[in-house]
Formats: C-alpha cells, sequence, structure tokens
C-alpha cells in the first residue's frame, strides 16, 4: 500500500503502538527497514560488529568518499585510530560552550515560534545550529547563520540545493 507522506507517519505510530520493540517498514516491494523503538534493542543491535550492508553504503560514497562511515575491516581501524585523539574529551571540553551557545540560539528561536502558533521545521533549525557550531568550534567565525536570513554562504547552499533537488 503507497501511502502519502503525512499519512505515512500516522501509520508509523499505529505500529510503535502495536508493537512496542521494533518493526518492519516497507519501502517499496524489495526494501525493508527495521524500525527500532525500543532503546534497549537498539543498543543492541548497534552494539554489534556485523559487517555494513555495501548496497545501503555506496550510494553515499561518491558524496562523501571513502571515510569512516564507508571503510570496514582493517582500513576503518586505521582510520578510527588515527581520529580517536582529536576527539578526546579534554581536546572537545572548551568547544561545549560555544555549542551550548549555538543550541539556545536554535532553543529560543523554537520558543518564539512555538509561542507564534506556527512549526517547527527540524531538519532546517538543527542544520543551522550544527553549522553555526562548526564555524565557532573549527574556524572562530560568528557567522550568525541562525538569526541571519540573509547570510550568503546560507543563501548560496539553499541556491545549491534547490538546483539538486
Amino acid at each position: 500500500q503507497f501511502l502519502k507522506q503525512e499519512e505515512m507517519l500516522d501509520k508509523v505510530e499505529i505500529w510503535a503502538q502495536k508493537y512496542p520493540y521494533a518493526h518492519p517498514f516497507w519501502s517499496g516491494s524489495f526494501s525493508a527497514f527495521l524500525i527500532i523503538t525500543d532503546p534497549d534493542y537498539a543498543k543492541a543491535l548497534l552494539a554489534r560488529a556485523d559487517p555494513k550492508d555495501n548496497l545501503s553504503y555506496k550510494h553515499l560514497v561518491p558524496w562523501i568518499g571513502n571515510g569512516l562511515l564507508i571503510l570496514h575491516g582493517p582500513k576503518w581501524h586505521q582510520h578510527r585510530k588515527l581520529l580517536t585523539p582529536g576527539f578526546h574529551y579534554d581536546v572537545l571540553k572548551p568547544y561545549v560552550a560555544l555549542m551550548a551557545e549555538s543550541t539556545n540560539v536554535m532553543l529560543d528561536k523554537w520558543e518564539q515560534l512555538i509561542t507564534d502558533g506556527k512549526p517547527v521545521e527540524l531538519f532546517e533549525h538543527v542544520s543551522l545550529m550544527t553549522l553555526d557550531s562548526i564555524m565557532k568550534c573549527a574556524f572562530s567565525y560568528h557567522s550568525n547563520c541562525q538569526t541571519d536570513r540573509n547570510n550568503t554562504y546560507i543563501q548560496a547552499v539553499y541556491n545549491l540545493c534547490h538546483m539538486v533537488h
């Protein structure tokens, strides 16, 4: 049965209530996804070291390359070993305040939207908050991309996305 996008979320919610731990979700006739709604089930699944499904990941290679997400086996271990020190707690600790600042800007925007009775588009807001955090942490640049709708970089990204999609 093909569902409209707005019907799909309702259906997934019904299935989640009927099957409180996990349930299959079919996309077309041949692709199934396992929707896990229980944290303990997710933890057990994510803790496994099963090989990655090349069919799912091969579409990402042209976009993100052969990085840590795509790799497996000895090459994955080598890359992981190189990256791990950069994500040590002591290295990331100074950035917590900057990320919290960006998060607070996003939450303030959400509060205003909710007060005005408007919907909150999570993808847009979380993407901008993430970019804001990266710009502050990696480049020490305060772009105000979350609040400045005329930000040239953001406009360029939106234009590029509209051309691609």
